[in-house]
């Protein structure tokens, strides 16, 4: 990844040259470090069984002859609901995009909020030279480009859904909490805890999470053996939280005793103990209520594991103790990383993980394009150690911390199993 900082000059023109299908002007590229990994080769056709990508409910657009050279498309939704995404995203390519200085043309273009836009908008590009395409952002556009079965390289910014085939040079980057829970049950393992109960959100979000979570554990002779789910926004859960943590059976069974000996004794409840830790899926706003009512379950002596979203970046308090794994762009604690956020001042960081999807995007996009990755290269890059993991997906492995009163203290990755897709 170029290390080079962003001049502040270009800072205050971005707002000036990043509009709409603008353009910016291509500089000469030597000069360049480069990998001195093979080029990229022609991908094997899918295996048998595996869907290719449905073509929906729309034609494609027309195909454009195949070009091996041309600049940057940069796709994105940078007017409607998913516009400050796109931004931060915008931002971030760009950012890496002047630190390079062979960077090739590049265009941005706005796909709007429809299936209609974004077919226009990859059209153009196409009709512009574009010789490599980068986004979109929203799954639902990931999957409808990927029908269109572009002439050129892609590196969409989301995931294709599993058992669906991805074309030719069609690439997949992403920054989703899947990754944060299975980066979360490493760090674990990592530490010989391995079998946990698990808290997670009643969202389509916290359902994947647990699953990834699971998995991970699973794979190393481990398992989530109890899980319950919550109501976003709930202000009282205790229930739910004591029957997570058997709290309440302990407490059944003591009635049941008093009743056969028909008098009170002293008592207090116990947790299960057959748990090394708990697994929390939440929101900043939802763990303040949920870690103290963990915690008065039987829960403060047990590791508790969050997703990133639990640190807004404000130590101390309830979140004390909690561990969880994030983008090197966000707890990173490196010299050049922390050049690089400096540098970054003043752009769409809001959004600090799509930020950092979007430089990462650009590190990838232009040694695709240079021929310079291979399948089973890692880049350290600002969303995560990046990993390209077969002919289409590119992963990504995260750093873990602990958050205490000061600050973070970064944890050791020593002795956890390897990631997996």
């Amino acid at each position: 990844m170029p290390n080079a900082l962003l001049p502040k000059a270009i800072v205050a023109l971005l707002p000036a040259l990043l509009y709409a299908c603008s353009e910016i002007p291509s500089k000469p590229p030597p000069g360049t470090v480069q990998r001195t990994s093979p080029r990229v080769q022609a991908a094997p056709p899918a295996p048998a069984g595996v869907t290719a990508p449905p073509p929906a409910a729309y034609a494609a657009p027309a195909p454009a002859p195949a070009r091996s050279g041309g600049g940057l498309a940069l796709l994105l939704p940078l007017s409607g609901a998913y516009s400050a995404a796109a931004e931060s995203v915008r931002d971030g390519f760009v950012s890496a995009y002047f630190g390079d200085a062979a960077h090739a043309r590049l265009r941005v273009y706005d796909i709007g909020a429809t299936v209609d836009t974004l077919r226009a908008a990859y059209q153009q590009a196409l009709n512009d030279g574009a010789g490599f395409i980068v986004g979109p952002l929203r799954k639902e556009d990931v999957t409808a480009l990927a029908g269109f079965v572009p002439p050129v390289p892609v590196l969409a910014l989301n995931y294709l859904d599993a058992g669906v085939a991805a074309p030719f040079n069609f690439f997949q980057l992403g920054v989703a909490p899947e990754d944060e829970a299975r980066a979360a049950a490493r760090q674990a393992l990592a530490l010989g805890q391995r079998r946990a109960v698990a808290l997670v959100p009643d969202a389509d979000w916290g359902a994947r999470v647990l699953a990834a979570f699971d998995e991970t554990l699973r794979a190393n002779g481990g398992a989530v053996v109890r899980s319950q789910r919550y109501a976003q926004g709930a202000i009282d859960v205790s229930k739910t939280i004591a029957d997570l943590m058997g709290v309440s059976a302990s407490e059944d069974r003591h009635k049941a005793l008093t009743a056969v000996l028909g008098e009170k004794s002293e008592f207090e409840s116990a947790r299960r103990g057959d748990i090394d830790l708990v697994f929390l899926a939440a929101r900043p706003q939802d763990a303040q209520l949920l870690i103290p009512q963990l915690r008065f379950n039987r829960a403060g002596d047990l590791p508790i594991y969050a997703t990133a979203l639990i640190y807004d970046g404000k130590p101390g308090g309830d979140l004390n103790g909690l561990r969880f794994c994030d983008a090197p762009w966000l707890i990173g604690q490196s010299d050049a990383l922390s050049a690089q956020r400096s540098a970054a001042n003043g752009l769409s960081t809001a959004t600090p993980r799509l930020f950092a999807l979007g430089r990462d995007a650009y590190t990838l996009a232009a040694g695709l394009q240079r021929g310079a990755l291979r399948v089973g290269d890692a880049i350290d890059g600002a969303s995560g150690r990046l990993e390209w993991r077969d002919r289409s997906v590119v992963g990504r492995s995260l750093e873990c911390a602990q958050i205490n009163g000061d600050g973070l203290r970064a944890l050791s990755m020593a002795g956890a199993p390897p990631s997996s897709p």
